[in-house]
């Protein structure tokens, strides 16, 4: 598996000095009268965590004695069986931004428009973007505050789950058996590869003895054979793990080992 990170700041678009129309239009508010919008511009999912985005748009216009404009922008979690928790964990969210032109909400055409993309999203969960405003005198003092949530962002998990669901010690020839192991995929993303490793009675090293199975799509299962020496009763079992290497992310880890009591010989 590929370790989780926590979920990462990706890119920051301001916005110049527009059209109030064009901004209204991609704001997502129709409402002349509304200073602001803020909405979920993309839910990215996918088995890889490296291409999980959650994108939220702000934007916000001047108000009657107002001289400059900030936005604050949230991020908040909710997992199965959970609430919804506000991630402090990502660099660059809820403090406060204000456009770069310094004279950008002097204007009563001006729009302060924003754009934030969040990845490396942790899954199975739901995300949402919290967007405040404020409207700032030339004092320095608040002259108008409000708030918006974004609609959710549902990152199911789609990745792969290798699991051993069974073993079979077979008497092979002479003193040998034949281990049949079979290994499934139930998860909701295919394995190109997928490793099998056996410690065998006798072995001095562990995963000496490895196959591969080339590709196993969701719900499907594949055998793979081992053959080695049996043991005798109490004595050192055959073990198995799959993708003993952590190369494949998976939804569940914990399916990966089991073992076998092998016939005496």
């Amino acid at each position: 598996m590929v370790a989780r990170l926590a979920v990462t700041l990706l890119t920051v678009a301001l916005a110049v000095p527009t059209a109030l129309a064009a901004a209204s239009q991609r704001g997502g508010s129709a409402a002349s009268a509304t200073p602001a919008g803020a909405r979920l511009v993309a839910c990215h999912r996918s088995p890889s965590i490296d291409r999980r985005v959650a994108v939220v748009g702000a934007w916000m216009r001047p108000v009657p004695g107002g001289r400059r404009m900030a936005l604050r922008i949230e991020l908040w979690e909710r997992t199965p069986g959970q609430r919804w928790t506000q991630r402090t964990d990502v660099p660059g969210l809820g403090s406060w931004t204000t456009p770069s032109d310094a004279q950008l909400g002097t204007r009563a055409g001006d729009v302060f428009k924003y754009r934030q993309a969040v990845g490396r999203l942790e899954v199975p969960a739901t995300y949402r973007f919290h967007v405040a405003f404020r409207w700032l005198a030339p004092d320095g003092r608040v002259v108008r505050e409000a708030a918006l949530t974004t609609k959710a962002c549902r990152e199911p998990d789609l990745r792969p789950d290798l699991v051993l669901r069974d073993v079979r010690a077979l008497p092979a020839r002479g003193s040998a058996v034949r281990y049949v192991v079979r290994v499934g995929n139930d998860g909701r993303s295919p394995v190109a590869r997928a490793a099998i490793a056996a410690t065998l009675p006798g072995d001095t090293a562990p995963d000496q003895r490895t196959r591969v199975v080339r590709a196993l799509a969701p719900g499907a299962t594949a055998e793979v054979r081992f053959v080695g020496p049996g043991c005798p009763a109490g004595g050192q079992p055959a073990t198995f793990a799959a993708d003993p290497a952590n190369a494949v992310d998976e939804a569940d880890e914990a399916n990966n080992a089991l073992s076998a009591v092998c016939p005496a010989p």
